[in-house]
Order: structure tokens, then C-alpha cells, then sequence
């Protein structure tokens, strides 16, 4: 089940050491493999542990929503160019969030992220997952489909209610 997911990942997603967590998916379905985040946010099981937002291309739309979760980590999901292999699954701390995304939303995910710390005092990540193609098209590459549903498949069971 995990094989496109490294082990340190895989340890990292499950829910030990927070008691709640929140997935905030970014991206958009209109730019191929731009659109993993939404795709991933559809596939995702909400649980007394986990909560998702899909904030499409627009995560500063969605802030007040997560702060009233009270999740004491957070993590942003979207595809992100770090030069590594297409479909490849990177998880960044806080700090090292990526000033640019190749999604469209107009506040950096960097500001987005410092204003929910402020708010929440959450631990906040970003997973990174390299793209194939961000045209203007519509689909995942296969190699982007196939890490996807990786993560999909992994949270799913780690944080299902018992």
C-alpha cells in the first residue's frame, strides 16, 4: 500500500501526537496535475480525528473556517515543483513552505500558513507532490494519480474512526 510513500511520510501521517488534524488541499482541476489537492480532498474520509477543506485555488478563503476546527496540526496538500521525480511526495515543515505555488490563489501559502499559526498554534506542514504538467487541461498524469491515491489510501486507514 505504501510504496510510493516513503516510511518517514508514511509514520509522519497518521494521528499519534495530535489528537486533531486538518488536510487543507490546494490546487485547481483546470491545470492537470495542479488539480491533486482537490483530487486527494475528494477522496478523503472525515474523522473525529481528521477534518478536510478543500480550498481549491483560494486557501485565504478558508481560514476562519479552519481556525474554528481547532486542530492542533495542519497540513496543506499541493503540488509543488521541487525538481524531483513526477509524482514524487515531499513533506516540508512550516518554515520551508514554498513562497510560490504553482496553483493560482492570490495570498502565498506562506502568509496563509503564519495566519492560521497565529491563530491556532498549530503545527503546520505542506506536502508537496512533484507534477508532471500544470496546462491548462483537465486529469492527473498517471504518475500523479498513482502518488495520490497513495495518500489517499494511507490516511484513510490511519485515521478511521475505531
Amino acid at each position: 500500500m505504501l510504496n510510493l510513500l516513503d516510511a518517514s511520510l508514511a509514520n509522519f501521517l497518521t494521528p499519534k501526537e495530535f489528537p486533531r488534524t486538518l488536510i487543507i488541499t490546494v490546487g485547481n482541476f483546470s491545470r492537470a496535475d495542479d488539480g491533486v489537492g482537490p483530487y486527494i480532498a475528494s477522496g478523503l474520509r472525515q474523522s473525529s480525528r481528521l477534518s478536510v477543506i478543500d480550498a481549491g485555488y483560494t486557501p485565504e478563503n478558508i481560514i476562519d473556517d479552519a481556525v474554528k476546527l481547532s486542530a492542533q496540526r495542519i497540513i496543506f496538500i499541493d503540488a509543488a515543483d521541487f525538481g524531483g521525480a513526477c509524482g514524487e511526495i515531499r513533506l516540508i515543515d512550516g518554515e520551508h513552505i514554498p513562497g510560490v505555488s504553482l496553483s493560482t490563489h492570490s495570498i502565498p501559502l506562506p502568509v496563509v500558513s503564519r495566519i492560521l499559526y497565529e491563530d491556532t498554534k498549530a503545527k503546520i506542514y505542506f506536502i508537496g507532490i512533484q507534477p508532471k504538467s500544470v496546462e491548462y487541461k483537465e486529469g492527473l498524469s498517471g504518475e500523479v494519480k498513482s502518488a495520490a491515491d497513495a495518500l489517499i489510501r494511507h490516511i484513510n486507514e490511519e485515521f478511521k474512526d475505531a
